[in-house]
């Protein structure tokens, strides 16, 4: 297919056009890509995890990745609606998450706890660092980034307060 067919296809199914399009892709697909990477590391915990708090971490990480996966879809629709395919790609994803990894192998509860919220944290400020600059283009894309931030900052309490 060509880039004139291309780009001719993605503008007719976007619901916006102009900058607040533009801003809507350079902020929702590096989320997107964060988000899919993130949703892996908390399976890798959750199927990792060993010890005396083996059950309630292990069925809190499935919590996480519920709510994670309807976050992707989230804003992989929302890239859809605004004209752009969404990238969720393997390639795509490992080449391009800025998320750093969790290691391979069993890992402790009280580990899986503390990989769990460093990922958590480092997720939220780059979700928020990136929704700053589509808060005045378009705020439905905003209220969106902000249901998944508030939702991931639940997730952080809730994941440090079994640290203590």
């Amino acid at each position: 297919m060509s880039t004139a067919v291309h780009e001719k296809i993605e503008v007719s199914v976007s619901a916006i056009s102009g900058p607040q399009r533009e801003a809507n892709h350079k902020v929702l697909q590096p989320i997107l890509t964060d988000l899919i990477a993130y949703g892996l590391s908390v399976k890798q915990l959750h199927w990792n995890i060993v010890g005396a708090h083996f059950r309630p971490i292990h069925l809190h990480l499935d919590e996480i990745y519920a709510e994670i996966q309807e976050a992707i879809d989230t804003v992989a629709e929302r890239l859809s609606a605004t004209g752009h395919s969404p990238n969720g790609t393997l390639k795509s994803v490992a080449q391009s998450t800025e998320l750093l990894d969790v290691p391979t192998g069993f890992i402790r509860d009280d580990q899986v706890l503390l990989y769990a919220s460093e990922r958590t944290r480092e997720l939220i400020g780059l979700i928020r660092s990136r929704m700053e600059s589509v808060e005045t283009v378009d705020t439905v894309t905003a209220d969106i980034l902000h249901q998944i931030v508030a939702d991931l900052e639940k997730q952080h309490w809730m994941i440090q307060a079994q640290r203590v």
